[in-house]
């Protein structure tokens, strides 16, 4: 009876070992060691150890996804919190197609005050609005804008009068004149004065670097817009002559002849881009098939 009551006991134990090794069982092995050397009481007390144990693991597993839950409710009501202005922003366009003027005006306000040069065109447009409080919002936001260029212009040239052989500043006098002028804020007269001076600087800079392509496409972009044609051609052909594998010259050409209304030197110019077999870009390319088009329905005509 004591043989088969101690087998029964190594048997039992040998089980709790594998069940603890395997992890199914929380109890340590200080656990074991006593149903080991205490039959009956020992398993007992491990059981009622276990017990205990897994109560208190499911207790800090609750309160852990009680916390998380509580955070995740917090996070969600923090991320899907919007701004109310931000809601309300629309293109320009739409606010001033919108009847209702204190709304009208409203969405105006924030338009103009978030980003209002991206809208000079549409603040021009709007000086005409039937609203007057819609046509004193533009006024005055156009307004701002020239009030910033015009400091940023004063600041520029009294440095440079201050240091007249310093390059950086021309350049930066440079950058600025190319964004004013294409803000949108000039218009008429004043946007061909400042043209005229903006290839004038261009002519003092090519002088001082040196020829430079990009410097050549933007005083010849300046004088075609002006109408200095003859300036432009001379600079075409210095570019075409510089640069001769380059399709910018090729295309400055196509505009120039289009500008004084001149088909055959455009025809001519089409038939030397595929005589020197000049690489164009996608631009260039739909500028060429523009012209080649353009010069078939006037043959058929």
């Amino acid at each position: 009876m004591l043989l088969l009551f101690l087998v029964i006991h190594l048997v039992l134990c040998l089980v709790l070992y594998l069940l603890i090794w395997l992890g199914a069982l929380k109890c340590g092995k200080m656990a074991f060691m006593l149903v080991l050397l205490v039959p009956v009481w020992g398993v007992v007390c491990l059981v009622i150890q276990e017990i205990r144990a897994r109560g208190k693991q499911q207790i800090r597993e609750e309160v852990g996804i009680e916390k998380l839950k509580v955070n995740d409710e917090v996070h969600k009501s923090i991320l899907m919190e919007e701004d109310p202005a931000e809601e309300r922003v629309v293109p320009l366009e739409e606010a001033l197609l919108i009847n209702d003027p204190s709304l009208r005006r409203e969405l105006m306000m924030e338009v103009m005050y978030s980003n209002p040069d991206d809208y000079v065109e549409q603040l021009q447009e709007a000086r005409m609005n039937d609203d007057t409080e819609v046509v004193h919002y533009a006024v005055t936001a156009l307004a701002e804008l020239q009030k910033d260029y015009d400091l940023k212009f004063q600041e520029i040239q009294r440095r440079m009068e201050e240091e007249p052989d310093d390059d950086e500043l021309l350049e930066k006098y440079l950058e600025l004149l190319d964004q004013y002028l294409g803000s949108g804020l000039l218009e008429g007269n004043a946007r061909e004065l400042q043209l005229r001076n903006y290839s004038n600087l261009l002519s003092e800079k090519l002088k001082k670097d040196g020829d430079s392509l990009r410097l050549y496409e933007k005083k010849i972009q300046a004088d075609l817009l002006v109408g200095e044609y003859n300036q432009a051609y001379e600079d075409i052909e210095r570019v075409l002559n510089l640069w001769p594998k380059h399709e910018l010259g090729y295309l400055f050409l196509i505009q120039y002849y289009a500008s004084v209304k001149n088909r055959a030197g455009i025809s001519q110019t089409l038939e030397l881009l595929e005589r020197r077999q000049i690489h164009l870009s996608a631009e260039g390319r739909g500028t060429v098939r523009f012209w080649k088009d353009g010069s078939v329905k006037a043959d058929e005509a």
